[in-house]
């Protein structure tokens, strides 16, 4: 078995450059996107072993100009305020939805570009609190005479 012969490398350059695009958005952007957004929202309970547990589906389109809809596509993927804000509005449709408090609620987002806007559909899950009210009782007091 011949091994690879020994080879003269190059040296290193004194100095190296690379331009870097960053991006940042702003979360009054995204709030001002959001509250004009079309919001469809559906969902229904399921008895599971543990109890009952909510599962629904929320589809947001945001409207923008083709351009900046195709920008905000690759954006949401990587910004955390457009994520908390997807999910706030899908969490805020399913409690009014649900027959009773949401408890910890999951969730799972996806962005497309879709029709010159941008469409983000958001799938929940979350337990149903149902207990019921109970009157607490007032410890006992001595009176004393």
């Amino acid at each position: 078995m011949t091994r690879p012969g020994l080879a003269k490398t190059r040296g290193r350059p004194l100095l190296e450059a690379r331009q870097k695009l960053v991006f940042r958005t702003f979360e009054t952007s995204w709030r001002e996107l959001f509250a004009k957004a079309d919001v469809v929202s559906e969902g229904r309970v399921r008895d599971e072993p543990d109890g009952r547990v909510w599962y629904g589906s929320t589809s947001l389109i945001l409207t923008t100009s083709e351009e900046a809809a195709a920008m905000l596509v690759l954006l949401a993927a990587r910004d955390v305020h457009f994520r908390v804000r997807a999910l706030r509005m899908a969490h805020r449709e399913a409690s009014l939805r649900a027959p009773s408090r949401l408890g910890r609620l999951t969730g799972e987002i996806r962005v497309a570009f879709r029709a010159g806007a941008v469409r983000i559909d958001v799938d929940v899950q979350a337990p149903l609190i149902e207990a019921r009210a109970r009157l607490r009782r007032l410890p006992h007091t001595t009176h004393r005479t």
